[in-house]
């Protein structure tokens, strides 16, 4: 990354010019391109999930893989018992329920966790900083459009610049009011999901 200059009077990007915060910006999207063109290179066919399918992907919790591991130590002692579940672990016997298989998945899965957490401070502190940033501005700028908006029922001139403003805040409301009718609450476990997953 470019070096702080010695003459300059900054100390963090906050306070940073703007000019010097581009040229790292992009360094920094380089940076994040070149890590994953990497990452590829290391897990050939990383998987990109649609906003649905990853909210609905199953999300394991603490301690789950060991015990997942643990059920199939019983199916590797009473393979007979579990011949029905042959054509659901996707693997390449059809006749077998291929523990093997799935023990490579479990710990596959692990794996890549512990990785995604060991990335995620990185993204949270990008995150973080871009929402801080948010705040530093917007309400400010809101309060300005309602009170561009009310003069700009009088002054044409300031109606022509606003108005694309205006037809982008109406889409929102309408787009948000929309989504907050299509939601239905999820319902409630029942006792019987309650008792299975204990």
């Amino acid at each position: 990354m470019p070096s702080k200059k010695k003459d300059s009077n900054w100390t963090t990007w906050e306070d940073m010019p703007i000019e010097e915060f581009r040229a790292r910006a992009e360094k920094a999207r380089a940076l994040a391109a070149e890590f994953g063109e990497r990452l590829d290179s290391l897990f050939p066919g990383l998987v990109t999930l649609t906003k649905e399918q990853r909210q609905t992907a199953p999300r394991l919790r603490d301690g789950e893989h060991a015990m997942l591991n643990k059920v199939l130590d019983v199916v590797d002692m009473k393979p007979a018992l579990f011949e029905s579940l042959a054509d659901q672990d996707e693997g390449m016997d059809p006749n077998r329920f291929e523990t093997a298989l799935l023990r490579d998945r479990i710990e596959k899965h692990l794996l890549f966790s512990k990785l995604a957490e060991s990335l995620a401070p990185i993204g949270g502190e990008l995150g973080d900083s871009t929402l801080y940033t948010a705040v530093k501005f917007r309400e400010a700028l809101y309060a300005a459009y309602r009170i561009a908006k009310t003069h700009a029922q009088t002054d044409r001139k300031v109606m022509d610049v606003l108005a694309p403003v205006i037809d982008f805040m109406r889409r929102n409301v309408v787009t948000a009011a929309a989504a907050k009718k299509s939601r239905k609450p999820a319902p409630a476990p029942s006792a019987i999901a309650v008792a299975d997953d204990a």
